[in-house]
């Protein structure tokens, strides 16, 4: 069993996870082999599914296998027949680990995470919109990437705070060509996958960073910054909720649901939230960049 640190946890895992820096301490998660008998009842058409009981969820995807989450401490690993190890890791520390992070009562958003001068900004978007784009295009201008496509905020702290995620940022060749790299000189997140996984461990926060903006990515005529209403921002909030790719399985037991709620409006209350549009073909990250850096210190 190895101990690693994500997202200001240690985590104990029977599976290497070299994406990873070391943990030290008790583990806060556990994540081992296991048998998960039980499958959702259906799966999308990309092959994923999901079930939940009380203090457990599972997620399920067709040829990688199933992953029992329990109470945010637990993380049980079904592999399917010749799973391949990479997509089972990526199923790790994407679905199941976010999973983990909403048990543990943080509000997991779909998002990327800098952080500017101190301060974390985070990126919601649908995916393909440049949250990881942009991210990354901050980081070549020296700013700190804390977390990518996963973003979890702890409303406990005061004030509220982006935890430390992967130190690894997922780009498309052009982006990866965008922040002036070259796309064949980093590794694949698969070998049949496009995306490139740019490293940034160095420099990478070893604690949660307050949480300073928040931009929604939406298509627009022009690239621009936009302020947004409370309740706007509230919905944008519960749009980019990033459990929210699980379906309606989580609202079933307990408060799940009105404690959702709860969080999204505290956190719009507490951070603006700005509309951050461009338009859909023709748009530059290092102009969005630009704009972050401009309403941030405006």
């Amino acid at each position: 069993m190895r101990r690693y640190s994500a997202y200001s946890l240690t985590l104990q895992s029977e599976l290497p996870l070299p994406e990873l820096p070391a943990g030290q301490g008790a583990a806060d998660l556990v994540i081992h082999f296991g048998s998960v008998t039980r499958r959702p009842d259906t799966v999308d058409d990309a092959g994923h599914g999901c079930w939940a009981a009380d203090g457990e969820v599972c997620h399920y995807f067709t040829n990688v296998g199933a992953f029992l989450v329990r109470s945010g401490h637990e993380i049980i690993v079904d592999p399917a027949p010749g799973a391949d190890a990479g997509l089972v890791r990526l199923s790790i520390l994407g679905p199941a680990l976010g999973l983990a992070l909403h048990q543990r009562g943080y509000l997991v958003l779909h998002a990327s995470a800098a952080s500017i001068n101190g301060k974390a900004v985070a990126f919601m978007g649908w995916r393909g919109w440049g949250k990881s784009t942009l991210a990354a295009v901050l980081h070549s201008r020296g700013h700190t990437v804390i977390a990518d496509d996963v973003t979890a905020v702890d409303l406990g702290a005061s004030p509220a705070t982006v935890l430390p995620g992967v130190p690894q940022v997922r780009l498309w060749p052009d982006a990866v060509t965008a922040i002036g790299d070259a796309p064949d000189e980093l590794p694949r997140l698969h070998p049949d996958f496009e995306k490139r996984a740019l490293r940034v461990a160095n420099g990478f926060p070893s604690g949660p960073a307050p949480i300073a903006r928040l931009f929604a990515l939406a298509p627009g005529p022009h690239t621009a910054v936009e302020r947004i209403g409370s309740m706007e921002a509230v919905l944008e909030l519960i749009r980019h909720w990033y459990c929210a790719r699980f379906g309606g399985a989580l609202f079933r037991f307990g408060n799940t649901a009105a404690v959702h709620l709860q969080q999204c409006a505290a956190l719009a209350a507490s951070v603006p939230v700005r509309r951050l549009s461009r338009p859909r073909l023709t748009w530059s990250a290092e102009t969005l960049a630009d704009l972050v850096e401009a309403d941030l210190t405006g």
